[in-house]
């Protein structure tokens, strides 16, 4: 049935639609240097009902957007990961509880004094608290400060109002029910029983079913999600994988709806779970591609919902809403970060890059208007505002580094004694270690080889031995969790060609990477996302023939081992001994010992 009647039709048309116009107006952002978000935004507000009506009724694609929200909290949980920031992790998740609650406290009152009510108020002070992380990376990504202070302390401060949405989106039916609205989203299947409930042991009652709703998910997901997810893997298909991680998505996302609580909950929390598990890094790669899509899809829907003319007529609230937002991020982020141990200057510049209201923020703000806490007057205004804020925040970044290059010799707080965020120290010792077989110092740098079979076992091995550092990619989960359990340094579960699997095997900074998966188009492709992350590293892959061989240099491999070749020269070099020694002939002196043992002779 064509799309399932016009009505079908309409929707796909709608998101045709969103997706080209937004696009079109991100790419232009781009050429500016700006981020994609705002773009989209952007797209919804041109496209809306408000100004050229392409699209009349946004409620089509609500929907899609909603499942667009539910990816994005359970890809967050999924990157979840408090040892990414390492040392001085006390210190960084002191600086995002602190700024967050600071920023929400101050915010709070202001709002108020605004014009609204104290729950609404609460629910967008909390809101606006939260940062854009893709904001984030994308500048310490284009100024190469990935393994800076303030990019740790940034990554932290995220991770923190991350898990702060969650919080927040879990107290949206009660800030409703405090202003008197009806949560559009509570169906729960005990609310009829609550609501006979006195207030006091309404509020006890929902409470002990959220801790004990949770305990019994997360009891549940530690003990039947890694066996489930090693017997669907045990099959040998990433995509198996994926379906069925993103049915425990909705299975997850479905449970805490139907005990009352936010979709987005559950799929977080299970995202969480997920994370804990070997497979964590192929589906954040493998997911990508089609959060990218529904993100902009969630995006462009906020902004179909905005009227520009309301924008344009409070223009002077949305401007002063928007320079209220960064200054205060920026004094609330940078005062606890130099509070508990940063340099002025390292605290200067995670304040900066956190001085926006991020895309967390339109979860919370859409969450609720659903649940009639925001009026669409208010949620246009606040749109604004973020929109603002995503795009002058990116443009202070380089006069920050200049202030902050006369902060150098500013001091500490007078009250910390062991500093926990220093700068990270770029000496390297490079003694090297010697090699008890063959006497050749080698220097300690970290190698990634892809593919754990017979020829992925022979370079690791011999690598490990002459004391290299080695990080083995694979993609059977058995021999993953097999090595990882005898205590090989570093296994990684997930598909060479992903770039969040080489990212997280550590091959931007690895000095070498050696494929040896047996298959010319998967080494084609692996080398060439290599050679995108890591420019400079030494690149070794193998082929099953020479025309493949051609293909893979030119896709960037430094060296290429063709396996018809080196079979051809083994075999001919051990027939011809075979031979000669039936003929009665000595064989030839073995010129390598070592390459002979290599082929089994």
């Amino acid at each position: 049935m064509m799309l399932g009647s016009m009505g079908g039709a309409s929707v796909a048309v709608d998101l045709m639609v969103i997706l080209l116009v937004s696009a079109g107006v991100a790419t232009a952002l781009a050429k500016l240097k700006l981020e994609s978000i705002p773009g989209f935004l952007i797209a919804g507000a041109i496209i809306g009902p408000a100004s050229l009506g392409i699209i009349h009724e946004p409620a089509r694609v609500d929907q899609i957007s909603q499942l667009a929200v539910i990816l994005l909290m359970f890809t967050i949980g999924l990157h979840l990961d408090s040892s990414a920031m390492g040392r001085g992790m006390v210190h960084i998740l002191g600086i995002g509880v602190v700024s967050s609650v600071v920023f929400a406290a101050i915010s709070w009152p202001v709002l108020i004094w605004a014009g609204l009510d104290p729950p609404a108020a609460l629910a967008v002070a909390m809101a606006l608290s939260m940062s854009s992380t893709a904001v984030l990376v994308r500048v310490v990504g284009a100024r190469r400060e990935l393994r800076s202070v303030h990019s740790r302390v940034g990554l932290g401060v995220a991770i923190v109002q991350d898990m702060a949405a969650i919080v927040v989106l879990g107290m949206l039916p009660l800030l409703s029910r405090w202003a008197g609205t009806s949560a559009s989203g509570s169906t729960g299947v005990f609310d009829e029983w609550f609501q006979s409930l006195p207030a006091w042991a309404e509020i006890g009652a929902r409470g002990g079913l959220s801790v004990g709703g949770m305990i019994i998910l997360i009891a549940a997901g530690r003990v039947l999600l890694p066996a489930a997810m090693r017997a669907v893997a045990s099959a040998g298909s990433g995509e198996l994988v994926l379906v069925f991680s993103a049915a425990v998505a909705l299975a997850a996302a479905l449970s805490t709806r139907l005990l009352g609580f936010s979709p987005e909950m559950g799929a977080f929390l299970a995202g969480f779970l997920l994370g804990a598990t070997p497979f964590r890094h192929q589906l954040i790669g493998s997911l990508g591609p089609l959060r990218d899509i529904l993100m902009a899809v969630f995006f462009t829907s906020v902004g179909l919902n905005v009227d520009p003319s309301k924008i344009a007529e409070h223009w002077g609230a949305v401007l002063a809403g928007s320079i209220g937002v960064i200054v205060l991020k920026v004094l609330t982020i940078g005062g606890a970060g130099w509070a508990l141990g940063m340099t002025p200057r390292s605290a200067l510049f995670s304040g900066i890059y956190l001085g926006n209201a991020g895309e967390f923020a339109l979860v919370v703000l859409t969450a609720a208007t659903l649940s009639g806490l925001i009026g669409p007057d208010e949620m246009a205004l606040l749109i604004g505002v973020i929109v603002a804020t995503l795009t002058i925040s990116p443009l202070l970044v380089e006069p920050a580094h200049r202030v902050g290059a006369g902060m150098s010799r500013w001091p500490l707080a007078p009250w910390v004694r062991a500093v926990g965020l220093r700068e990270p120290n770029e000496r390297q010792a490079g003694h090297g270690r010697r090699d008890s077989h063959s006497g050749e110092v080698l220097s300690n740098r970290h190698v990634v080889v892809a593919g754990f079979g017979p020829v992925g076992r022979a370079v690791a091995d011999n690598l490990e031995v002459r004391g290299v550092e080695v990080t083995v990619i694979e993609l059977n989960p058995r021999t993953v969790e097999r090595q990882s359990q005898i205590g090989r340094r570093k296994m990684v579960y997930g598909d060479v060609t992903n770039p969040e699997v080489l990212e997280s095997a550590g091959v931007p900074h690895a000095c070498a990477v050696v494929i040896t998966v047996p298959d010319d188009e998967t080494s084609q492709r692996a080398v060439e996302v290599v050679r995108r992350m890591a420019p400079h590293a030494f690149v070794s892959a193998r082929t099953n023939f020479l025309s493949g061989s051609f293909r893979v240099q030119a896709a960037g491999a430094d060296h290429v081992t063709v396996e018809e070749v080196v079979t051809a020269e083994a075999m001919q070099r051990e027939v011809i001994r075979e031979l000669l020694k039936r003929f009665g002939h000595k064989p030839p002196e073995v010129a390598n010992p070592d390459e002979d043992a290599l082929y089994g002779a």
